[in-house]
Formats: structure tokens, C-alpha cells, sequence
């Protein structure tokens, strides 16, 4: 009898190769023509979220072609072979009118929330989308007129300028240093027949990972995507240039001017990427650093020192290289001590920024300071999961970067593991040269020109 039972489980096992149970309650599958499907049934009311990750970012677009992921993005729900733009929008409108697309740097997303009675509609409005879309001109040109707008208000957000300017002195050929929308100029020059020509290459089956949770059966969300694919194969994908990693061989700086009441400081650090085995530990080094009201940052630069009002470290979770952003917002003239000058003001932020750091490369942190920033990581993380839409969201794109979304249940262990010798490691390999962008209230630079004298480079009256 039991040689009986061990004889069905290998015909299952040959018979269902491609299933993986990936986590409790998560079902993994690839179907013959390459798309992923991950399903985690959930009770919900009635309600379930579909998460789309087509696997391009921006390494697949040249500087000539910038943007152009996100403008397809953009263009996908207008209107496909088989339904006129009015059609696509009734049924939209028809499975809970919950439908976008948003284009980030690793992956592209289409993301719906439905109904149990709604996800037969839901996924063959998405499976004509992935396998139909025209790109006709008027709706073209429709992207491309909001895309150019939103490019020229870029400059109203003083932080993401500061940001951008960061990830320019960070990256020299990763193209993580690009702006996530592209440059006028590309978006101008796009034509429909260069984004049907992105679409076609990259928006196939094998190159795509759908993510199902909530009030349906796994053999219902699997029968339901092999329909709306039904009759796709798997096509070769084009070859990516490899990317390089990054090496910042001195510290660089940029000072701007902009009409605004606060000065921006933001240091950038060149990190390892989500996919690399430091990730958990740079995550750590980041928390520790600037993460939530215990870090160094907050109870050093703010509290005892007064320095600034908003600050704090953001770490992008990446598949390439990734970096550290560590900020600072401060109003650098409200002093007003006998003898205490803007540009002392100035240098006093950047010197104690950067004493917080040499402190963590040259000290271990302490049980108490580890253990608070391991909390506060998983704490965070286990909050980004609490509707149906973040779940099937994480393991998506978890799936969809290379870990794979068993990294979903296993990053809280991973956090766990880290020792304060593997932050102080961190600090020390990573955090040493950096990219630095400073933007000061209009004509008010003039007064700050001789912060950090004696050595460093100048930009705009700023020695660093």
C-alpha cells in the first residue's frame, strides 16, 4: 500500500512539474508558455486584487529611448484590436472601475481590484491588454501630452529634484540615474509605431508574472488566465546589456537655488541591490541610521542638536545596484547667535551628518540600537501588507525582480540574522564616498561660501 501511494505521488509530481507550493497558502505555476501565476485564495468579502508585473524597466531602454517604458504604460488602457477605447472603459467600469498601469524601474504593473463574480472579466480585459494593444495615434498623443506635462512640473517638487540630482552624480551607466519619466526631448520624438515595437518585444507571455489574491479558488484564478492567454506562446526576449556596477571614487556635490523657505541636504550612497545577500543588512545599516524616531539621525541631528525639522534615510528596494539616500530639511537661517553665520550653519549639518556615519563604520551598535531597527524594518514591512492589493502586490514583484515570492515570508528571518558586525561592515564598504545635492532658498548662496575650507571641491560658492 504505502509503495502504492509513492508511485501516485511521482505521477503527480511528473504530471504537475510546474507547481510550487511557494509559501503556506501561496500556489506558484508556470504555464507551457511561460506566465507565472501566483494565487493565495483569501476570504475577503467577496473581493480579490490582480497584480500584473511585466518584467522590463529601465534597462531596457536606451537614452535615445528614455521614458518609453512608461509611456506604454500609459497608453495600455486606451483601446486594443479587439475593443474600442469606450468598450475597454465599460469594462472597466463593469469589474469595479478599479484599473491602472504604473511603470517603475524594474518592472512594469497593471494592477485591479474586483469582485469573485468580476475576475472572469477582470482577467480577460487584462489578457487583451497584454495581447492586443494598438496604440492608436490620438491616444498616443494623448500620453504623450500628459507625460510632457507632468515632466515640466517636475521642478515644483524641491525634494525629487534634489533626488534626481543625487542619482545623476551616483550612476554613470545605470540607468537608475535617468528620470523615471524620461526626458522631454525622448517623449517628443516617440513614435506609435516605437511603442508598438517596445509592447510586441517585451510584453510576452514568458516575460510576465500575474499575481492573484483574495476570494477565488487557485483552480478558478488558473483556469481563468489560461483562457485570456489562451493560443500565446513563448517569444525570445531581447538581449539586455549587462549592467555594470558602480564605483564612486570621490565624494561629489551640487548646490542649486530654487524660490523656496528650506534648505534640502541629501547625501546618496552607492548600496547593494534587493537581490543581493547584503540587502538585509544594508537595510539594517539604513535603519539604524535614519529610519523612524530611535535612529541616530533623528535623536542626534534633530533632538540634541536642533539641526533639522524633517529627516530620515530611504533605501529603494532595487534589482540593480541600489543606493542610500540619507535627507536633512533644515531652515538655515534661523540662527541668529552672535558670531553664528549661514555657511557655519551649513557646514555644522554637513559635518554632523557625516560624524553619524564615521561613528557607525567605527563602532558596533549596540543589542539595543540592533534590535530597535530589526522591529522597525519587519514592523514596517508586516504594515505594507495589510490590504489584499499590498499582498498580492509584494509577491509579484518579488517574483517578478529574480528572488522569487518565498523572499515575502523568508525577509523577516533574513532581518533577524543580521549582527551588529554585519552593520558595521556595511557602513564601512558602502558608506564612504558620496553623491551630495543641496538646494537653498533663492539668492541666498552667495552668503555660504566656505563651508568644509581647507579642502574638497567647489560648486556655486560651496567648498565640500
Amino acid at each position: 500500500m504505502e509503495r502504492f501511494l509513492m508511485r501516485i505521488i511521482l505521477i503527480i509530481g511528473l504530471l504537475l512539474p510546474s507547481i510550487v507550493f511557494a509559501a503556506p497558502g501561496v500556489t506558484k505555476k508556470t504555464l507551457p508558455n511561460g506566465l507565472t501565476v501566483i494565487v493565495k485564495p483569501e476570504e475577503s468579502a467577496g473581493i480579490v486584487a490582480v497584480e500584473v508585473f511585466i518584467k522590463v524597466g529601465a534597462a531596457a531602454e536606451r537614452e535615445s529611448t528614455a521614458g518609453i517604458g512608461n509611456f506604454v504604460a500609459q497608453t495600455l488602457l486606451a483601446s486594443t484590436r479587439n475593443k474600442r477605447a469606450e468598450t475597454v472603459a465599460a469594462v472597466i467600469d463593469g469589474v469595479g472601475g478599479n484599473f491602472q498601469t504604473e511603470w517603475h524601474p524594474d518592472y512594469t504593473e497593471i494592477k485591479a481590484i474586483t469582485t469573485t463574480s468580476g475576475i472572469d472579466d477582470a482577467m480577460s480585459l487584462i489578457g487583451d491588454i497584454l495581447i492586443n494593444a494598438n496604440f492608436e495615434q490620438k491616444w498616443v498623443e494623448s500620453a504623450r501630452s500628459e507625460i510632457l506635462a507632468k515632466i515640466a512640473n517636475e521642478g515644483d517638487d524641491v525634494f525629487q529634484v534634489t533626488y534626481e540630482q543625487v542619482r545623476r552624480k551616483l550612476y554613470r551607466d545605470n540607468p537608475y540615474h535617468r528620470p523615471p519619466l524620461g526626458y522631454a526631448r525622448t517623449i517628443r520624438s516617440l513614435s506609435a509605431d516605437d511603442l508598438l515595437q517596445f509592447y510586441r518585444a517585451y510584453y510576452v507571455p514568458n516575460n510576465v508574472v500575474v499575481s492573484i489574491v483574495g476570494d477565488v479558488t487557485v483552480e478558478h484564478a488558473l483556469e481563468r488566465i489560461k483562457i485570456a492567454f489562451a493560443g500565446t506562446s513563448a517569444k525570445p526576449l531581447p538581449r539586455q546589456r549587462a549592467i555594470p556596477p558602480e564605483t564612486l571614487e570621490d565624494s561629489k556635490a551640487e548646490v542649486m537655488e530654487r524660490p523656496i523657505g528650506a534648505a534640502y541636504f541629501a547625501f546618496g550612497f552607492l548600496a547593494p541591490a534587493m537581490t543581493s545577500p547584503e540587502y538585509p543588512a544594508a537595510q539594517v545599516a539604513s535603519a539604524v541610521l535614519g529610519s523612524g524616531k530611535g535612529s541616530r539621525m533623528f535623536q542626534n541631528l534633530r533632538e540634541k542638536k536642533g539641526l533639522a525639522y524633517e529627516l530620515g534615510t530611504i533605501y529603494p528596494p532595487l534589482k540593480e545596484q541600489g543606493h542610500i539616500l540619507a535627507y536633512m530639511v533644515t531652515d538655515p537661517y534661523r540662527r541668529t547667535f552672535p558670531g553664528f553665520s549661514v555657511q557655519m550653519m551649513l557646514s555644522e549639518a554637513k559635518q554632523a551628518m557625516l560624524e553619524e556615519i564615521t561613528k557607525l563604520q567605527n563602532e558596533k551598535v549596540s543589542p539595543e540600537e540592533l534590535e530597535r531597527a530589526k522591529k522597525y524594518i519587519i514592523g514596517t514591512y508586516a504594515l505594507k501588507h495589510q490590504r489584499l492589493r499590498d499582498r498580492a502586490f509584494h509577491l509579484g514583484r518579488l517574483e517578478a525582480i529574480g528572488l522569487g515570492c518565498e523572499y515575502d515570508s523568508e525577509l523577516a528571518a533574513k532581518i533577524e540574522a543580521v549582527t551588529a558586525k554585519d552593520v558595521q561592515g556595511i557602513m564601512q564598504k558602502y558608506f564612504n564616498n558620496y553623491a551630495m545635492s543641496i538646494v537653498l532658498p533663492e539668492g541666498k548662496s552667495e552668503t555660504a561660501d566656505s563651508v568644509n575650507r581647507g579642502g574638497g571641491f567647489q560648486i556655486l560658492g560651496f567648498r565640500f
